[in-house]
């Protein structure tokens, strides 16, 4: 039975997410049954972009911090870092906090620049990933994600937080070799199966909801969650938003291929009852792996992500962005005076753009042919 610690936290005071984070792996045995102290050990926060701590774009450095001064007070080895989505790992833990932090406990930043090409053969669809040094180089990784929803898997958290451990440029290749929500799901599971992470400590204190994983708006969810099992985590972090985790792809996947389960989950510390945010901003209509895969041949009616115009800055990161050789978004006859322009029959739907986009002008939408034919009357 997979056990997944919940505790309810309603601010990002350090002294008291350290105590009940103490509290939370006193009851899965000690951070020492689940990490021997001779193993180096990466702490592995979300940092997708620059953004500063109240976007709830990424892992709070409070929560990062209590989870560093455990691993201190215990005299782990201890390193941090994570792949961004766009720009310098550094720039970006500067930006977020979790730099001075680390700064703080004598933290060391690891390699999330360079990697190397690392086999897997058990891979159901990837076989092989271009891993950061920075992961190669620990022997245990302490996983720090951010409870967010997501355009493309409609949450990321515990299972998809691992991405960061591809280095930066390789992420987009990823897109562009598996091209929708459930292959893309599978290649997460692999990842996650290469990397076989020891410990998830879920920030959800203030979560984002709608437009995520970067521009959706901060929510409370007052709740960190701690497992040793990503799939056990994903699943409770889906009760507290009120949607089943069998619409997560990397959930499904996550149980099939033995990365984790979602059955018999025990729940330690606080009622889940008390924390249930019914009115969480998600995509809720079920879309069927068969159904995705015939909509890539019918694009006119699958979820596409465009520009509000008249917001744009004309910035170009949403074209640097896009995974595709053949760009799907361009400046038309090279015009950067005017916003960049979709081909849609290009775009792969994976939305980078609206991921990685700075100054929250990107949205993702479902033209009105796809709401008629496939029901998707709910979204937005």
């Amino acid at each position: 039975m997979s056990k997944v610690v919940v505790l309810r936290c309603n601010e990002y005071d350090t002294e008291i997410i350290y105590q009940k984070l103490k509290w939370g792996l006193e009851q899965l045995g000690g951070i020492e049954s689940i990490i021997p102290k001779n193993k180096k050990t990466l702490l592995k926060p979300n940092m997708l972009v620059a953004s500063a701590k109240e976007k709830a774009a990424t892992t709070h450095p409070a929560v990062f911090e209590a989870v560093a001064r455990i691993m201190k007070e215990n005299n782990y080895d201890t390193t941090f870092g994570d792949s961004p989505g766009f720009g310098n790992p550094e720039k970006v833990a500067q930006k977020t906090g979790l730099l001075e932090v680390a700064n703080k406990y004598d933290i060391p930043m690891a390699d999330f620049v360079n990697g190397e090409k690392e086999s897997f053969p058990d891979g159901q669809v990837c076989k092989q990933f271009d891993i950061a040094n920075g992961i190669i180089e620990a022997d245990a990784i302490i996983n720090l994600p951010k409870m967010k929803a997501h355009a493309l898997q409609r949450i990321t958290g515990a299972i998809k937080n691992p991405f960061g451990a591809v280095i930066g440029y390789n992420k987009g290749a990823m897109h562009s070799r598996f091209t929708n929500a459930f292959n893309f799901a599978e290649m997460i599971i692999d990842l996650n199966g290469y990397l076989k992470v020891d410990l998830h400590i879920m920030d959800g204190i203030i979560a984002m909801e709608g437009n995520g994983p970067r521009n959706g708006d901060p929510v409370p969810m007052n709740v960190l969650l701690i497992s040793t099992d990503p799939v056990a985590l994903d699943t409770v972090f889906c009760k507290l938003i009120n949607i089943s985790h069998m619409l997560i792809p990397t959930i499904t996947f996550g149980q099939k291929y033995g990365i984790g389960s979602y059955e018999n989950i025990e729940i330690i510390g606080e009622d889940l009852d008390s924390l249930i945010n019914n009115e969480f901003n998600i995509e809720r209509v079920e879309l069927k792996k068969e159904d995705s895969m015939k909509l890539s041949f019918l694009k006119s009616v699958i979820r596409k992500p465009y520009i509000i115009d008249d917001i744009c800055k004309k910035c170009g990161i949403c074209v640097e962005v896009c995974p595709l050789e053949d760009k799907a978004l361009t400046f038309k006859n090279g015009d950067k005076s005017k916003p960049p322009v979709y081909d849609y029959k290009k775009c792969i739907r994976c939305y980078c753009c609206q991921e990685m986009c700075p100054y929250e002008v990107i949205k993702v939408k479902t033209p009105t042919v796809g709401k008629i034919l496939y029901g998707l009357k709910l979204l937005k």
